[in-house]
């Protein structure tokens, strides 16, 4: 079947000529405006009458091309067309990227705003997303590079990137996209569903390929909750409720098994990397490079967010299941969760959460920042009204939007470093919604529409130093990215909010925001969302007027003409058959509700956009009853900063003056007769406020590490492997994938107290990706007894090579001075990685079977706290 001409063509034949075309196109914006639909009073039902009107208006044209123009390029957006059906081709001319045409798609949503720039960008996001449709996805790593089955059609996750990954299509739900086509986010969402290996069931998330081999170093997996959630919300009846019983077995399975492996019940956090900073140079201090282990151990505010989001649906969905007392016990979870975020994260000085808590020899936040972490607590309702007031109000901006993370890192190439994420700026304009904050809502708003029309595409990043594409990796069509522009349209300025019970219209339109982009509109329209299986057109009407600040006031909604209360859900039996339409007339902000945006930073002053470089604790020794610290500050000119010092994650002193090079700082408080103290600094910029990344955790282990007791390979006993040697000590090579593969330390501690337990392993996989993480259940028993004394997985993550040898994450334990103790490491149903889920069978390493190797040379106990009451 041929295409039929277009609306504009035929009319062109009929008329015998261009001037046909002309007039249509250069109808007045007066009329187009004020014709984009029927007044809410002009509209009693959903009759063919109403029908044909919406057309016409959606068929109408405004005069003027979209521009926009700053001091680094122009572009030119235009409506080439306009079908039969009302929808629209535009030409879009970039004086960065050239020209690209794309067409309005049936079945689709579209815009008319009286903008044409935000009216064609939307609708690119539309086309982007069409182009990272797929019945088959592929990446190098599995299956050889061929072609695998995505059952009903998947989203790819970008130009470059033709794969599925699991924060990438979890974030791309939560933000626009599942409104695009909710049946396709479904199974692509499903896609990252897996059950074990062995047949045994046990669904869960999967963790993507990651640092030192993915899981329980990386634990952001539980992001596919935020995806899932919203996803079911826009599903038709009987598509949801299957949905929703897969997605509670699969979430109930994940946050169940990272319980047990990754929650950390003595701070109440979730261990683990941050949640898409994934690329350690990048986001951490440059001494965790090398040593995985220490982020493992991290407490990360974006990703202790998504474990609160995944808890929280786990609650709701266990509810709607009938199952009340799994309901409360996650609500539990979560409420008790969201208080430990709200305490350890926040910096009252900064007005800010903190990114993250280090190590586990430093549990003290940084004063650094994460913009996905920091709008996710305020969206997810984990921040207080009065934190997320201010963590928006206060997260850094620059010319070209807010940085993924502040401040930047010296010496690191732009990626996530000095970069703009559009999907992250999107987080950030919900987030300002949220909080009522019109001027950064602006900001963020502006710096979506830049990167799409200068670069013709929705870009994965920009960078912040020139606005330009020049980063480390980029790709075109980059999924949350084209899932961000379609966000800032339909949840942060419709406000559409898609929630069990039914579908909620809560716009948030600033009046910055409306004077730049469609300053003569009186109506902006939303037609052909897809909700739950109905068709739902949602219309702003605007009053006149060009207030300088504040956001439109919701003044009265109405449904298909009836007036129903503001914020109320509209159910799926409200819709009914054909298209419904929602109104919703805005009144002018009231007087003084603006609030003005931060100032951009100046990217040009050094100390504005740069944290000094990471100090180094050298040494901690004993001296006249105190402890001294061997500090060095690198190149930093000590004019130009301060120092603080944190013990056992406090600060005990701030604003220390510095010389240059390296120092002494005493502790003159420490109690090293009793307790294993450990020491970290940071510098910040005085001019700024500008902070560094920690030192690496220097700790005193007592004179000559008498605290430390060890027991080599020599001395173990074990099941499994074959003993082996190298300059490194004793170990036994393939060791630690059998089901019967054990360890055995023994050993009899010269004091009681607090003890952390680790092994010292090598697992020669990559530190930079991999499924197959080393992983082991440690076991202390009482020797005499046979007693469980306590029990936790640890990870040895993997060290890049197997002759590099380095500590895993820790065991607590309560150990008794004299007892003999048996230390076991065994395989486990917890102690899994990625490799022993059915998703992997085609990744590259794990092809045969799933790998747990680990070449371990020793078991180490520190003593931490000594028992005061029972020393000698």
């Amino acid at each position: 079947m041929s295409t039929p001409p277009s609306r504009i063509r035929r009319s062109t034949l009929a008329l015998g000529g261009p001037a046909a075309k002309k007039a249509l196109l250069a109808m007045s914006v007066a009329t187009v405006l004020a014709a984009t639909l029927p007044s809410a009073s002009a509209v009693p039902s959903r009759t063919s009458v109403a029908t044909a009107a919406a057309a016409d208006a959606r068929c109408a044209v405004p005069d003027e091309p979209g521009r926009f123009k700053d001091g680094t390029g122009s572009a030119t957006v235009t409506v080439t067309d306009v079908s039969e059906d009302c929808l629209r081709t535009y030409k879009l001319v970039s004086s960065v990227s050239g020209e690209r045409v794309f067409k309005e798609a049936p079945g689709k949503p579209t815009l008319r705003s009286g903008s044409v720039l935000l009216d064609g960008l939307y609708a690119m996001a539309h086309d982007d997303a069409r182009l990272n449709e797929a019945d088959k996805v592929s990446d190098g790593s599995y299956n050889d590079g061929k072609p695998i089955d995505c059952p009903g059609g998947c989203y790819t996750t970008g130009k470059e990137w033709t794969y599925v990954w699991t924060r990438d299509v979890s974030y791309s739900a939560n933000l626009g996209l599942t409104a695009a086509d909710p049946e396709r986010m479904r199974n692509t969402l499903a896609f990252k569903l897996s059950e074990r290996r062995d047949g045994s069931g046990d669904t869960q998330i999967i963790q993507d390929t990651g640092t030192g081999g993915s899981y329980p170093n990386s634990t952001d997996r539980v992001v596919w909750a935020l995806g899932a959630s919203e996803t079911i919300n826009w599903l038709p009846d009987g598509e949801r409720q299957a949905f929703a019983a897969k997605a509670y077995d699969a979430i109930r399975n994940t946050i169940e098994h990272d319980r047990k492996v990754v929650f950390d019940h003595g701070d109440g956090l979730y261990r683990g990397e941050h949640s898409f900073l994934d690329w350690r140079e990048q986001s951490y201090a440059d001494w965790t490079k090398d040593d995985v282990a220490t982020i493992a151990t991290s407490r990360s505010l974006s990703t202790n967010v998504a474990h609160w989001a995944a808890i929280d649906a786990a609650s709701r969905l266990a509810d709607g299941a009938g199952d009340k007392a799994a309901a409360a016990k996650y609500r539990g979870w979560a409420d008790d969760l969201a208080q430990a975020i709200r305490e350890k994260f926040w910096l009252p000085k900064k007005g800010q959460f903190s990114q993250m808590l280090s190590t586990e020899h430093d549990t003290s936040p940084v004063n650094r920042y994460d913009a996905l972490g920091t709008s996710l607590a305020v969206l997810t309702g984990v921040a207080t009204p009065e934190q997320a007031e201010q963590a928006v109000r206060n997260y850094p901006q620059t010319a070209y939007g807010p940085s993924v993370l502040w401040p930047q890192q010296q010496g690191v190439p732009s990626y996530h470093n000095n970069s703009v994420w559009p999907f992250v700026t999107a987080y950030m304009m919900r987030a300002a919604a949220r909080t009522g904050n019109d001027g950064v809502a602006t900001q963020q708003a502006r710096s979506l529409v830049r990167g799409a029309a200068l670069f013709g595409t929705n870009k994965e990043n920009v960078n912040i130093l020139d606005g330009s594409t020049k980063t480390v990796i980029n790709s075109d069509r980059q999924l949350w990215s084209v899932a961000g522009m379609m966000s800032m349209v339909q949840q942060s300025i419709f406000g559409l909010d898609a929630g069990e019970d039914g579908l909620r219209i809560k716009p948030f339109l600033p009046a910055q925001l409306r004077d730049t982009y469609f300053p003569g509109s009186k109506r902006a329209v939303l037609n052909g969302l897809n909700y739950r299986g109905h068709k739902v057109n949602v219309a702003l009407d605007i009053p006149e007027g060009r207030p300088e600040d504040g956001a439109y006031r919701v003044q009265s909604l109405a449904l298909n003409g009836k007036e129903i209360p503001a914020g109320t859900a509209i159910s799926e039996d409200q819709l009914g058959d054909g298209t419904s339409t929602v109104t919703v007339k805005l009144a002018q902000p009231e007087a003084g509700s603006g609030q003005q945006a931060r100032k951009p930073v100046d990217v040009s002053a050094k100390e504005s956009l740069y944290g000094p470089t990471t100090p180094d604790v050298r040494s901690v020794a004993s001296q006249d009853g105190g402890l001294r610290l061997s500090v060095d500050i690198g190149e930093e000119d000590p004019s130009n900063v301060t120092m603080d010092v944190l013990r056992d994650g406090k600060v005990i002193a701030e604003n220390v003056e510095v010389n240059a090079g390296e120092q002494a700082w005493t502790d003159k408080y420490a109690r090293p007769e009793d307790v294993s103290p450990c020491y970290s600094v940071r510098l910040t910029h005085t001019s700024s406020g500008n902070t560094s990344q920690h030192a690496k955790p220097e700790c005193y282990w007592g004179k000559d590490d008498s605290r430390v007791q060890k027991v080599t390979g020599e001395d173990f006993e074990v099941t499994g492997g074959k003993k082996t040697s190298d300059e490194n000590g004793v170990y036994y090579s393939d060791w630690g994938t059998a089901p019967g593969d054990k360890i055995t330390a023994r050993i009899t501690p010269k004091a009681t107290g607090d003890y952390l337990l680790q092994a010292d392993a090598a697992v020669g996989g990559p530190l930079n990706t991999g499924v197959s993480s080393g992983m082991k259940m440690l076991r202390v028993y009482d020797d005499a007894t046979g007693e469980l004394v306590t029990e936790h997985v640890i990870a040895m993550p993997n060290t890049g090579s197997w002759t590099t040898v380095r500590g895993s994450t820790f065991a607590k334990a309560k150990l008794t001075r004299g007892k003999k103790y048996r230390i076991e490491l065994a395989q486990d149903r917890l102690a899994v990685n990625m490799g022993y889920f059915q998703h992997n069978a085609l990744y590259k390493d794990t092809r045969g079977g799933p790998t747990n190797n680990s070449n371990v040379f020793a078991i180490k106990a520190l003593l931490k706290k000594q028992d005061t009451a029972t020393a000698e």
